[in-house]
């Protein structure tokens, strides 16, 4: 998949195959850490022969950085086409991109375990992700954050800070979800906890959801 892909289009999958390998690898990397993660386990997930990764891929590394890069490429994706239009009030429009960062986290607890298991991990690793993950769903939120706090709809004198406090906190929810549900176990309901993540990290924040 090109780095250079444009923002909010979906690059298309070269075949089943290749979708099916990192899908599996996405599910492994999640459970087990790069590390830990065997590609004749990702094969196996994935119906086909380990050789057939070395190929497409090349190396475990190369599997993982292609993981990431459709990561990426997927959340600009489903943001671009969640969130609400920049004419639209500057709270609102805000708290619409939060939302569809916290579904795009709810609808595959996988991918905010992947990304919290590597984050802080090996330094090529890390800066991989910030540059096909992270820098493109910063650059993707600044604008509203901005707006919002220019419109005083937010306090968000540093924007980043803003979106990355939010952005972690989404992730770790998603990814502890049974941890939270243990000790509330009305949130074992799918829309109980996603309404709960609005309340608890969209509303307090956003000044037209708390007084609108």
């Amino acid at each position: 998949m090109p780095a250079t892909s444009r923002r909010g289009r979906r690059p298309a999958d070269h075949g089943d195959t290749e979708l099916s390998i990192r899908r599996a690898a996405l599910r492994r990397f999640a459970d087990s850490g790069f590390d830990a993660t065997r590609l004749r386990d990702i094969a196996a997930d994935a119906g086909v022969d380990v050789a057939l990764i070395s190929y497409r891929f090349g190396s475990k590394l190369g599997l993982w950085k292609a993981v990431v890069e459709r990561l990426g490429a997927n959340m600009l994706h489903q943001l671009a086409a969640s969130a609400a239009s920049k004419m639209a009030p500057p709270g609102e429009a805000l708290a619409a991109c939060m939302k569809a960062l916290i579904d795009i986290n709810c609808d595959n607890e996988s991918i905010p375990r992947f990304f919290l298991h590597d984050a802080g991990g090996d330094p090529e690793r890390s800066q991989w992700a910030f540059d096909h993950m992270s820098r493109p769903v910063l650059g993707h939120f600044l604008p509203f954050v901005r707006r919002a706090h220019d419109a005083g709809d937010v306090s968000a004198p540093i924007p980043e800070l803003f979106f990355l406090t939010f952005a972690y906190g989404a992730a770790v929810s998603a990814a502890r979800r049974d941890r939270i549900v243990a000790f509330v176990p009305a949130l074992a309901d799918e829309d109980a906890f996603r309404q709960s993540l609005y309340t608890s990290l969209i509303a307090p924040h956003v000044r037209t959801l708390r007084h609108g």
